[in-house]
């Protein structure tokens, strides 16, 4: 449902929507990395 609705997004070059697209991505993959991080450091 999600992923439907950007597909929409990119299709019109809203400069807005990307860059929140774009920021979205990066918290998303900040968190994973710190999540990863964590996980590394509890496993010493």
């Amino acid at each position: 449902m999600r992923q439907r609705s950007v597909k929409v997004h990119t299709h019109q070059p809203n400069p807005f929507t990307t860059m929140a697209h774009f920021q979205f991505h990066s918290a998303y993959y900040l968190v994973i990395f710190y999540s990863f991080r964590n996980l590394c450091e509890g496993l010493k």
